[in-house]
């Protein structure tokens, strides 16, 4: 380091750093003192690359060395920075920085640090002989060390000290340096004892009463405010009432930088403060409003913002006029500045208060309309955001009750006529408002769509895009206004500059996503008169160079084919509707279908245009097929040449399965290439790619019901071949589409059954025993075995047998021989081959019946039979066997408890499938034998369960009133099993007759027992499974009544209660919406520890710690989280944010479902969230630190790594969110994060939430994922 040569100097500091970063260096203490001194001494090198060095390598060394070493590094470096050498300060101030960024926090090094650094940086600040720079530098310094270590600032005598210093240097008289120390007293105040925060808040408050005449020291009083609000918001709002008017007050003073600086100010009182600045809140918005027009420059005529007399002709003669006037330009006018703030304020006023949606659309919308035209384009594209922020808004919280959701197809389908999905609107609900005022924004939003600024034309596209997603649709008349805009954008040739990427093309790709959302939200009809228009740009789109404007291009395409030709799928008919091609349409259908295989046979295109062409093609061939026959023939064997490419055969199976599946092509057409793609598809299914397998199956299945008929049996034999490895529990994905391609062969070719039977059942017998086989894939096995006995009955024998033989296999005693889910699959099927075969039936019963009755039956054929015997008796009635039900209750007195489950589950679906026949007899039981109750008890409950309207609605009418009073006979039992099994029963009886029996329930909510009240308010929950409306009316007065049990003396009734609002949320949101404001209070009350159900147990020589509330708060998490998604416009955000911080320092449960919430905040209320993530650093940072003891036990380690890896996902959502101007905390601890071990899980997190994202968000803005 000592070398003449500069390179010797410089590698000797690199090699240097090197060493230092390995774990292992260590340096004696006279070599550290001349390390430290060398590089020092190199920080004044004449070179400029070895100072730099040297910087970096003061990072690695301060973690290194002593404490005495540390001393010197930081001596060294305060007398640099105040030295007169403006390089060398320059270079110090950085070592600086560079030495308090490497520290780590709440380490030894960084306390001593700060006791060294800091006492110098407040001299030099203080020093009246200090220059401008060097006191520039230090306050920088000092501000990072501030952001960084302000806690341990906190542990020295110097806060005070620091407040003063930094208030002093709020009067002097240059701008830049009060600036610097307004950032750093935000950093300080986070973290100073409250007596000195409230003298220097009472002094800053001073300070803005006082300087009235001095307009610079009043903008800096104003610029702190804000900043102390940002830094320290819960301990600033105490003191919001004497801070707001004075700066409300302000903003009248003829002074536009002195404005701005007011607004900004309101605006972080808004982000920060949001309970506190209630009450200003209407003055602010009028206030936004006043300076939102506020253009002293320039009379533009605008008196009345709601003038609405005005004619289009007359706007249409200005237009030019207007043109004009937008070029006007003023270099000393910086009222553009107060009308871009006014704007920012209204957006942080809508982004935070949903609860004023209906007030903003009545004051603020018309405004921002009107304000359309404003002339400064900044100025224009912040009214235009602040719009699209309350369109989104809207779209997240608007509307009053809600329909049952609808899926992105059934809107799709149902274009014509009522939209499922969207809000039963009143006239003052949001989107109303919004509704009402859509003629006014188009016309104003139309002449700005024809300027020459290219960010105000995107702006524009994304409101308009907004504005169809959020009200599915209304701009069926005005669209045309913006026809020629679209042309514009789209007319012009794409490059492939720089420049060019930056601007039209981002136009470009606006223009077609506004044009893809406004054909999927409206009626094909609107758009049949205007195709002349609308074709061309998009078929011009569609040949752009630039991949990212032809692949959206062709993704709108395939949208406008299906405006062109509409068609619905009707779900009971199972078959298609569609209209005949209109004239207007016909010309360019054949474009289309040129410029779409023009792509398609491009060879060099991008991936994604080549998928999307191809899919495209699909699209357009199974809608217009019939006027494309000639191409249809043509362009079919490209597709069979796309299916052997890598790249492109996801894509041709699904346009393949789109084409066989149209009701337009006729069969003569396509079954040449589709009989040859058929094995060539099967071939496919031994690929590893997944989603191509899923595409492969579902052609086969289409390909099968259409051409069946004319497959050969050498294929199906081949089919069956390549569909014998899917039928496995590996992929429980794959194994229904499986199974179902299997079923179609057998329907298509029944001569096929011996090949099923050699190929794929003795994989269908290994299936049944898996655990794993429920939903769509036991379905799709029972229709297979349906299927199978329809094909030929003879086989009924060999595969019941088949079946029961897993079961009458030798185990252990006590040991069954499948599990539980098993023995339940093989009953279902071999129910299911009953149904199918009626002729077999009866002498199955009889078997199996016999089967329980045999003393030498193991228990696992007992279980099976009696399970089968309660599949069997709820499809159909098995009252012809007289002696059965006494078989059954016999197995109540059997040693084993799974046997007697069975025998209760049995009884209760024999005696669903006749009511009238078995009802008596289970009531009868239950009064005779009180040891049988429980299991009578699960019987009934199996009996009111599976109660339809179809199945003897009459007969369990008439025993209702009897069983209703028998179980409330049994709701004080001590057994909380019994309890819940009377509540579920209650709860759904009460269905049966809600009239009669809903007030019943509400005279008992008073009762003395807690067990009752428990019992009562749990069957209350049950009430909301049934998701008809025909009982609401009754149902909404008793809510609160209810649910107020939340605040019963009982722990058991509160948790019971919040798992029933937890049910009401989730099933019948729309009965608590308005009752909510009573309701949260009481929820938010349970999630706060109670130390008094916090006991100490000792087991042995261990105690442990035992607490009775964490069920309770767990109740109270699940619901907040439920009430989340469902009734989000109806939760105040700030205090719901407010419990979940509560939250992520209770326990690893809690602070998991804190984590979830957290994510699906970041995506529905980010501005909100953002707020407050500085406040979230502490307990994630706790959290991703926490060791488990030595001692801890492998399940505690798992629990402790699942835990780290839900805070680092809640971490990758937030994250999204991070600005280190507004959140510098967060911002510093996801670097640090991203640098920790961590760092590798965090980064995967951050990947998987962007598809997450966009998958919650485009369910939120009812947009498709990813169309290719």
């Amino acid at each position: 380091m000592g070398s003449d040569d500069t390179d010797f100097r410089f590698m000797a500091l690199n090699d240097l750093i090197t060493e230092l970063q390995s774990s292992t260096f260590s340096l004696e203490e006279l070599t550290e003192r001349k390390v430290v001194d060398k590089v020092l001494t190199l920080m004044k090198d004449k070179n400029g690359e070895v100072q730099n060095q040297a910087v970096k390598c003061l990072g690695s060394l301060v973690k290194k060395v002593q404490e005495a070493q540390l001393q010197q590094i930081v001596d060294n470096l305060c007398a640099y920075i105040s030295q007169d050498k403006e390089d060398l300060r320059e270079i110090a101030s950085i070592g600086l920085k560079t030495v308090i960024v490497q520290v780590p926090v709440n380490s030894v090094v960084a306390v001593n640090v700060c006791k060294r650094l800091v006492p110098r940086l407040l001299s030099q600040l203080e020093s009246s002989t200090s220059s401008y720079d060097a006191q520039m530098d230090a306050l920088d310094i000092l501000s990072e060390l501030l952001l960084r270590f302000g806690n341990i600032l906190a542990t020295t005598n110097l806060q005070k000290q620091t407040a003063n210093t930094l208030f002093a240097l709020l009067g002097h008289s240059r701008p830049a340096l009060r600036k610097r120390a307004t950032l750093a007293i935000g950093h300080l105040v986070a973290h100073l004892p409250d007596d000195i925060f409230e003298d220097l808040l009472k002094k800053i408050l001073n300070g803005l009463e006082t300087s009235k005449n001095t307009p610079d020291r009043l903008r800096t009083f104003i610029q702190v405010t804000g900043a102390i609000s940002r830094s320290n918001a819960p301990r600033f709002g105490k003191f919001l009432s004497g801070v707001a008017p004075s700066v409300i007050k302000y903003t009248e003073l003829d002074d536009d930088e002195l404005r701005e600086n007011a607004l900004q100010a309101l605006e972080a009182f808004v982000l920060r403060c949001p309970t506190e600045i209630t009450p200003y809140i209407d003055t602010v918005i009028d206030l936004s409003l006043k300076f939102l027009r506020y253009d002293p420059n320039y009379d533009d005529g605008d008196d009345d913002d709601n003038d609405e007399d005005e004619t289009m002709e007359s706007d249409n003669e200005n237009d030019e006029e207007d043109d004009d006037d937008g070029d006007y330009s003023d270099d000393d006018d910086m009222s553009w500045k107060v009308r871009r703030t006014s704007a920012k304020l209204l957006a942080a006023i809508i982004g935070t208060r949903q609860d004023l949606l209906g007030q903003l659309y009545n004051s603020v919308a018309p405004s921002l309309i009107n304000r359309f035209k404003e002339r400064e384009e900044t100025v224009r594209v912040e009214i235009l955001q602040t719009f699209i922020t309350l369109l989104r808004q809207t779209n997240t919280y608007g509307g009053a009750e809600y329909e049952a959701d609808a899926s992105l197809e059934n809107l799709a389908k149902r274009r014509k006529g009522s939209r499922p999905g969207t809000p039963i609107e009143t006239d003052q609900s949001p989107r109303a408002l919004l509704r009402g005022q859509v003629p006014r924004l188009t016309k104003n939003l139309a002449k700005q769509m024809s300027s020459k600024s290219v960010q105000t034309r995107v702006y524009g596209y994304t409101l308009l895009k907004e504005l169809v997603t959020v009200l599915k649709g209304s701009l069926e008349s005005a669209y045309i206004l913006f026809v020629p805009s679209i042309q514009q954008s789209l007319s012009s040739v794409s490059h492939t500059d720089h420049h060019h990427l930056g601007t039209n093309s981002n136009l470009k790709i606006e223009a077609l996503s506004f044009l893809r959302s406004l054909f999927r939200t409206h009626s094909p009809e609107a758009f049949q008169k205007h195709l002349g228009q609308l074709c061309p740009p998009v078929i011009s789109a569609i040949q752009d160079k630039f991949y990212k404007i032809s692949s959206e291009a062709l993704v709108c395409c395939m949208e406008l084919i299906k405006v062109v030709r509409h068609m619905d799928f009707d779900e009971g008919a199972q078959r298609y509707s569609y209209t005949s091609l209109s004239p207007e349409a016909k010309p360019y259908v054949l474009q289309i279908y040129n410029v779409i295989l023009q792509r398609v046979s491009t060879a060099d295109a991008d991936q994604e245009v080549k998928e999307r062409s191809i899919l495209c093609l699909g699209v357009l061939l199974s809608r217009v097929g019939d006027e494309l026959k000639q191409e249809l023939t043509s362009c079919l064997p490209l597709l069979l040449e796309k299916l052997q490419n890598e790249l492109t055969r996801l894509m041709a199976v699904k346009t393949l399965s789109q084409i066989v599946e149209s009701p337009v092509c006729a069969d003569a057409d396509i079954k040449d290439s589709i009989l040859k793609a058929v094995p060539e598809v099967a071939s496919l299914l031994r690929k590893s790619n997944r989603p191509l397998k899923v595409a492969s199956l579902h052609f086969l299945d289409v390909a099968i019901r259409r051409f069946g008929k004319v497959l050969s049996a050498q294929t199906y034999n081949e089919l069956l071949n390549e569909l014998r490895p899917l039928v496995s529990e590996e992929d429980l994905h794959l194994l229904p589409l499986g199974l179902t391609s299997v079923v179609a062969i057998l329907h298509a070719n029944p001569s096929s059954i011996n090949v099923v039977k050699q190929e794929i059942l003795p994989s269908v017998f290994k299936l049944v025993r898996s655990p794993l086989i429920q939903g769509q894939a036991l379905d799709s096995l029972l229709a297979l075995f349906a299927a199978l006995v329809r094909t030929n009955d003879k086989e009924f024998s060999t595969l019941v047998s088949a079946l029961v033989e897993p079961a009458a296999a030798p185990t252990p005693e006590g040991q069954f021989a499948l599990s539980k889910q098993a023995f339940s699959t093989i009953a279902q099927c071999i129910a299911v081959l009953c149904i199918n075969s009626d002729k077999n039936m009866e002498m199955t019963v009889a078997e199996f019946v016999s089967k329980i009755e045999d003393t030498r039956s193991s228990d696992s054929l007992k279980y099976l039979s009696l399970v089968t015997l309660g599949e069997i008796g709820r499809r159909v009635s098995l009252s012809s066997h007289a002696t059965l039900h006494t078989s059954i209750l016999a197995m109540f007195n059997v040693h084993s408890e799974e046997v007697r489950t069975a025998a209760a589950y049995a009884i209760g679906n024999v005696s669903a499938g006749n009511v009238g026949f078995y009802v008596p007899i289970i009531i009868q039981e239950i009064k005779n034998d009180p040891k049988k109750r429980y299991l009578l008890l699960h019987a009934l409950k199996e009996v009111i369960t599976r109660y339809t309207q179809k199945q003897g609605s009459q007969e369990l009418e008439s025993h209702a009133s009897e069983i209703w009073t028998l179980l409330f006979d049994n709701c004080e039992s001590q057994e909380e099993g019994t309890r819940n099994v009377v509540a579920e029963c209650i709860g759904k009886l009460t269905l049966t007759d809600p009239y009669k029996f809903l007030p019943e329930l509400q005279t008992r909510l008073r009762s003395d027992s807690a067990q009752i009240r428990g019992t009562v308010v749990s069957a209350f929950k049950y009430t909301f499974t049934d998701n008809t409306r025909s009982y609401d009316e009754l149902l909404r007065p008793l809510i609160v009544e209810f649910l107020s049990l939340m605040k019963d003396k009982d722990l058991n009734v509160r948790r019971l209660s919040l798992s029933t609002l937890d049910a009401a949320a989730h099933n019948k949101p729309y009965l608590i919406r308005d009752v909510l404001a009573q309701l949260l209070p009481l929820l938010y009350q349970e999630t706060n520890v109670v130390e008094e159900l916090i006991h100490i147990v000792e087991m042995g020589p261990f105690k442990h710690r035992v607490d009775d509330g964490l069920e309770i708060r767990k109740s109270a998490f699940e619901c907040m989280y439920t009430l989340l998604e469902k009734c989000r416009d109806k939760v105040e955000i700030f205090a719901f944010i407010d419990r979940i911080l509560v939250g992520l320092v209770d326990q690893p449960d809690i602070k998991m479902l804190c984590h979830l919430t957290l994510v699906r905040l970041s995506i529905v209320s980010p501005t909100a969230v953002a707020q407050r993530l500085d406040d979230m650093v502490e307990p994630l940072q706790t959290t991703l630190n926490f060791k488990p003891k030595p001692t801890a036990v492998k399940q505690e380690l798992e629990k402790n790594q699942e835990l780290v890896r839900s805070a680092l996902r809640a971490i990758a959502f937030l994250s999204k969110l991070a600005d280190p101007a507004l959140t510098p905390k967060f911002a510093q601890f996801l670097q640090e994060v991203r640098a920790g071990p961590n760092a590798y899980d965090l980064n995967q997190y951050i990947a998987e939430s962007e598809s997450r994202d966009d998958l919650y968000s485009s369910h939120l803005r009812g947009e498709p994922m990813d169309l290719s």
